[in-house]
């Protein structure tokens, strides 16, 4: 993967007229691998899903036999996406009573701290979108991410979000999360923390990130893409 990527990046780098990039963090990492400015669009992606009907977060609990409140994390089991630090955080903060519940393929992490985990595996696009309604905290504390789709798929749900303010998903989110150095612990606890005591905060948060949602649409990205191809076509940058 690493040699198909390398020289696919190559091949960018040294042939391409334009580059669309889905977020600033991503044109700063295509300048900084050695694509000119003057080459970097960024057209920012959306999201297909709508909030879910009523009903369904009730449902959904139901269904998976989730009681009580819950954190939930969406992704591949990977190192990337920072599943250990925030099993450590949620391991700080002793909550016994709240369960973490991992939503997406089992990848690869070795280095897991022995922390109870729901795994529920692949659900439909359905009922992933009703756990986004129905959890009580959604944590992505990702250490990379190219755009961040889970952050904004549960902003549409009105999920209080606890995110990484260093990558992409920072962008995403806007004022509408709670913002976390992601490889800090006690940063990601203690944001976890204030989301599980204040359901007032929840509910804010909950609000701002619907609105924040919409403002990504696919109109807005193709309009962007379209402006990326036309300058393409024109030979200026």
């Amino acid at each position: 993967g690493v040699a198909v990527f390398t020289r696919f990046l190559r091949l960018v780098r040294e042939e391409a007229a334009m580059v669309v990039c889905p977020s600033e963090a991503t044109r700063r990492d295509c300048e900084a691998a050695g694509i000119e400015a003057r080459r970097l669009r960024v057209t920012p992606w959306a999201v297909d899903a709508r909030a879910v009907r009523d009903g369904a977060a009730s449902a959904v609990r139901e269904r998976y036999g989730l009681r009580g409140p819950f954190v939930l994390f969406t992704g591949t089991v990977e190192p990337r996406k920072n599943l250990a630090r925030l099993l450590r955080a949620m391991q700080q903060l002793g909550r016994v009573e709240v369960e973490v519940v991992v939503v997406g393929p089992d990848g690869w992490q070795a280095d897991l701290p022995d922390v109870p985990v729901r795994r529920l595996g692949f659900v439909s696009q359905a009922d992933r979108d009703a756990l986004y309604a129905a959890a009580t905290v959604v944590a992505y504390p990702s250490l990379r991410e190219g755009f961040g789709l889970p952050v904004l798929e549960a902003m549409v749900q009105g999920a209080a979000v606890v995110t990484s303010a260093t990558t992409s998903t920072a962008e995403v989110a806007g004022d509408a999360a709670l913002l976390v150095d992601p490889l800090d612990v006690d940063a990601i606890a203690g944001a976890l923390g204030r989301l599980l005591d204040d359901a007032d905060l929840r509910g804010q948060l909950g609000v701002a990130a619907r609105a924040q949602a919409a403002t990504f649409t696919w109109e807005r990205t193709a309009a962007a893409t379209v402006a990326a191809y036309e300058a393409a076509l024109g030979g200026h940058g």
